[in-house]
């Protein structure tokens, strides 16, 4: 884990926090995990939340420290297209370090209802094509948007495909 990350509580359980200031663009931690299929992820039950997709069909059941990760809809941090959990402004230390799930979510499947606690959140995550335009546009624009999402929405017919089942 290092001595930049550190597992600890949060408001939302457990959490993983900095231990010293970071500046935007630094990379904390690549993300590691066994691969899975959509249907593995769905037959966690519970635990489908430790997976993180990484294509329409691709998933990772993640490894710790990221496992610990949560969400904000004022995250601190992102994804980066190497699967690296980079800041995206300056952090202090002890400071938790969040993400916005969405930005890794295309499936039409998984949503969690959000309490976040930010000014502006959203209520809900959902996959990324389904936030506000001026949300994506900001993800987009800091480069944490995973590509397989980018390459999906530029393609108008990703949304017929059969990804999304469970059969």
């Amino acid at each position: 884990m290092g001595e930049t990350v550190v597992i600890g509580e949060s408001k939302f359980g457990r959490g993983i926090f900095t231990t010293t200031a970071l500046p935007p663009d630094t990379v904390i931690l690549k993300i590691t995990g066994r691969p899975m299929s959509f249907r593995e992820t769905v037959a966690l039950g519970h635990h489908e939340s430790h997976s993180m997709q990484i294509g329409l069909q691709d998933y990772i059941l993640v490894e710790a420290p990221f496992l610990f990760s949560n969400h904000s809809c004022d995250p601190n941090c992102g994804i980066n297209k190497d699967l690296e959990m980079i800041t995206i402004k300056t952090v202090a230390a002890g400071e938790e370090l969040t993400w916005d799930y969405s930005t890794s979510m295309l499936e039409r499947h998984w949503t969690l209802k959000c309490h976040c606690g930010a000014a502006f959140c959203r209520g809900i995550v959902r996959d990324f094509d389904l936030i506000p335009l001026h949300i994506q546009n900001k993800y987009l624009h800091y480069n944490i948007v995973l590509p397989f999402i980018i390459d999906a929405v530029k393609n108008p017919s990703w949304h017929q495909q059969e990804v999304f089942s469970v059969r």
